[in-house]
């Protein structure tokens, strides 16, 4: 590796700054006659004219060739009369364009920066300075030697001044304080500082590395990480031992500090047979809630019916000519009787034959129905099947804002829900949280029906309220286990059951269920777009009737290069045609983009899919099903490439065809229960590309990756401590 040297010199030019990071590239003179050199890192953005003292090593770019690869950089006021204006008329200080900058160093020389940061009030000497625009400059020399004594303050503790600005916007003059007393305050409220950066900061501030603060700031930091990754709660012994290993301590010391956290209410501990289980309080409060609320429902009378219900179930037989297995009738008498019950089934066994049965007997006794899921094309296919109204959840909430970090909405226990019968589609997506503000917000006489598959992947929040409800047995469960959709998908749907038995799908090499052989997998990245290009072109424009599925992000046949390589053969880079860059991603009009986050203000949630119509220099415009949204600024990160999605990313999603990547170094990923969730969300046609290798490991490999909750055992009764 090159060795650390330091270059100082004059910004000429910025070639690139990212709209949601902190990356910036410029070019820079440097002073001692030395080549111009790019410099590319993370930091607060010069300007141009600005000095500036960079620490870094030079490196050679692929594409780019020779770079200075910074480290960190500080700002240094000029001193030559040509480098104040130039700094001056670069836009640096808020209010001084050039020609104001000319006439500010024509008039004060080689004192004008002096009298800019020590006697503002002699600007109102220069021509077109007046009161406003006094305020106007001084104000932002003000900021800008803020955020570089902060970043000095930063850098003298080897800290990246990369994070000043942020913390000034955050804590303004209290950033010091923050920095010195209260580190751990970073997380979660900066964006981009997790525990790591926080605990290089807080080290390097003074805090002992076996300060109590320290340490429970390690320990919430390792709980919400694997909460994060779909657990509820963590057995104590677990927690403790990623602590200790993260923070470099003994384990006692941590069980010491986990004990006052506890006392505190910081963290929640309860013991289930051998093991104790650590919860934040968030989390715990939310399981009883569930836990509570499903007991409840599950102590409701029968609903008194005004209709026969075998006459209505052989009536509605005749008029719409169908003809009801036992399980279905049995799932459909089950919805009105129970207050809480639950439907699921695989593709095919007629789950939304007995919601729409189940709806027309409800409207028929007069009850107020509500329909939902937990997606928006979930909830728009809901729609569609039933010929109803259907919602998001969210939606059907309505967001109002945040406590802390929880999303609160307006619908509640105080002001609940109007419906006599709420039925829930997907539950399979549903977690612990969405779970808990649904169920406290419906009316206590609401009778509840949850629909999905309950051999679909786990939901990507925490929990697995589905699975845990189902095992628990507190409440009646239908399960559908008859095959009635052969007309419709008949091959994907044998081979979705034969997958789920552990048994090889039957494939072909040109029907409806395919599999293609791939092996290198850079090669096989390339056919995987070029048979994506076929299957769209025999689409007629809908961009969104083929999917590529992946099990992961990384590597060359996962969903980040495949969307860079899917992208440069759809929609290539033209003369003319717009685009914005944002980090490595390059957005052109007529792109396919995912939202990957819940956006409450624009109405567009976590997974919903749209087209780009509109591309300026600092906003794209989407297209979405139900609205179009303006994105602008860091709001564009919340937006990225859609041609590939993960497997986890497509629940709740159908699509005519879809292409299943199962190559193998995705083995880690493999399982059972992904692949079948992959080949369910297609209606017409399942392309799988890989090995058979992965193939086979992916039918028998039935391990599912366990969540730690105790859901299970709150709705059975059990003894919790």
């Amino acid at each position: 590796m090159a060795e650390t040297e330091q270059l100082e010199g004059i910004v000429e030019r910025i070639l690139f700054e990212s709209p949601d990071s902190d990356y910036v590239v410029f070019r820079i003179k440097r002073d001692d006659g030395g080549m111009t050199l790019t410099v590319t890192g993370n930091g607060v953005k010069p300007f141009v004219g600005d000095r500036l003292a960079v620490n870094g090593r030079t490196v050679t770019h692929k594409k780019y060739g020779r770079q200075f690869a910074a480290e960190r950089w500080r700002r240094r006021l000029p001193d030559t009369l040509e480098g104040m204006e130039h700094f001056l008329g670069s836009g640096a200080i808020d209010g001084v364009g050039p020609a104001l900058a000319h006439r500010l160093v024509r008039a004060f020389g080689t004192d004008t920066m002096h009298i800019l940061t020590e006697e503002p009030q002699r600007l109102l000497e220069v021509d077109g300075i007046g009161e406003k625009k006094l305020a106007t400059i001084t104000a932002s020399v003000q900021s800008e030697r803020q955020v570089n004594e902060l970043a000095l303050l930063l850098e003298t503790h080897h800290i990246s001044g990369r994070y000043a600005k942020r913390l000034l916007a955050k804590y303004e003059s209290d950033a010091a304080y923050v920095l010195e007393q209260e580190p751990y305050r970073l997380i979660g409220e900066i964006d981009g500082i997790g525990f790591k950066t926080a605990d290089q900061i807080a080290l390097a501030f003074g805090t002992e590395p076996l300060a109590a603060e320290r340490l429970a700031a390690g320990l919430q930091y390792v709980l919400r990480d694997m909460t994060a990754n779909g657990h509820v709660c963590i057995p104590e012994d677990e927690l403790i031992g990623r602590a200790a290993a993260m923070l470099h301590v003994e384990t006692l010391t941590l069980r010491e500090v986990l004990a006052e956290s506890v006392v505190t209410g910081q963290l929640v501990a309860e013991d289930y047979g051998s093991l104790t289980y650590v919860y934040t309080a968030d989390a715990y409060e939310a399981e009883l809630r569930v836990a509570g609320r499903i007991r409840d429902m599950a102590r409701m009378a029968p609903l008194k019916l005004r209709s026969h219900v075998e006459l209505f179930l052989s009536r509605q037989e005749g008029t719409h000519r169908i003809k009801l297995a036992d399980r279905q009738r049995e799932a459909v008498e089950q919805s009105l009787q129970s207050g809480f019950s639950v439907i699921t089934g695989g593709p095919g066994t007629g789950k939304t034959t007995v919601v729409r049965t189940v709806i027309r007997l409800a409207e028929q006794e007069g009850l107020r129905i509500i329909l939902c899921a937990p997606t928006g094309r979930a909830a728009k296919r809901l729609a569609e099947t039933t010929e109803r109204d259907a919602k998001t959840i969210h939606r059907l909430l309505v967001p109002a804002g945040y406590v802390g970090t929880k999303q609160v909405f307006e619908y509640t226990e105080e002001n609940p829900l109007k419906a006599d019968l709420i039925i829930v589609d997907e539950v399979s997506m549903l977690d612990l949280e969405l779970t808990d503000s649904l169920l406290q917000a419906l009316d206590s006489k609401c009778r509840c029906v949850f629909v999905g598959d309950a051999d679909q992947l786990a939901s990507v929040g925490a929990g697995a309220v589905l699975h845990d409800i189902i095992a628990s047995g507190a409440v009646p469960v239908v399960r559908l286990d008859t095959i009635f959709r052969q007309e419709e998908g008949g091959v994907i749907v044998t081979n979705a059951h034969r997958i789920n038995c552990g048994a090889m799908p039957v494939v072909s090499t040109d029907g409806e269920f395919r599999f293609i052989e791939i092996g290198d997998d850079e090669e096989g990245a390339q056919r995987i777009a070029d048979v994506y290009k076929k299957e769209q072109e025999r689409a007629r424009g809908n961009m969104f009737a083929v999917q590529v599925l992946s099990p992961m992000y990384r590597q060359i046949c996962g969903v980040d290069s495949l969307n860079e390589i899917i992208q440069a053969q759809m929609n290539p880079p033209v003369p003319g045609k717009s685009e914005y860059t944002s980090g490595d991603l390059h957005f052109r009009v007529g792109d396919k983009v995912m939202q990957k986050q819940n956006n409450y203000e624009k109405g567009v949630f976590n997974g919903d899919l749209g087209e780009i119509f509109a591309v300026g220099e600092d906003f794209v415009f989407v297209r979405y099903a139900e609205q179009d949204v303006k994105y602008e600024g860091a709001d564009i990160k919340e937006i990225t490439l859609a041609y590939a999605v993960t497997v986890h990313k497509s629940q709740g999603s159908e699509y005519e065809t879809v292409i299943i990547v199962l190559v193998d170094g995705h083995a880690v990923m493999l399982q059972r229960n992904l692949l079948y969730t992959a080949v369910t969300r297609a209606k017409k046609q399942v392309i799988l590309m890989g090995t058979k290798r992965a193939l086979r490991l992916a039918v028998e490999n039935r391990r599912a990756a366990v969540r730690h909750t105790l859901l299970t055992q709150r709705l059975r009764g059990e003894e919790i401590c």
